[in-house]
Parts: C-alpha cells; structure tokens; sequence
C-alpha cells in the first residue's frame, strides 16, 4: 500500500515478540537490537541519497516523476 502512494519502503521489515524481545520496555533481544540498528542506519543512508536526487530532480531539466511539480 505504501509503494502505491509512492512511499519510499526498505525490502525488509523488523517484527519482534514482546514476550522474548523486549521486557519492561526495553530491548533485550541482541538479534532484535541489531536489526533496528541495521533499520536506523539504512533509513538515514538511504533518505540522504534520495534527499540529494529529489533536490537535483527539481532543480533539473530531465524528465522524470518530479518533473511535474517543478516550478
């Protein structure tokens, strides 16, 4: 659903289980820690490549998806 409101979506997701992962509000899962690290890492990653691209897409002349919200 997110791709189709042209959402930007990782391949992959991370779930956990309150019961094993995480007790009295804080992780302790090491596998659940470092997928969320893995997750924060490629959302900052990731969002500045694509934060670079939107800004030299509007500021271009090519044709593209954010061609037609230039000004």
């Amino acid at each position: 659903m997110a791709r189709q409101c042209y959402a930007w979506t990782l391949p992959y997701g991370v779930s956990f289980s309150e019961d094993a992962d995480v007790k009295d509000g804080r992780i302790v899962s090491e596998t659940l820690r470092r997928r969320l690290e893995m997750l924060v890492r490629d959302t900052r990653v990731y969002g500045a490549l694509l934060s670079r691209q939107r800004r030299a897409d509007l500021a271009g002349a090519e044709a593209g998806f954010l061609a037609r919200i230039r000004k």
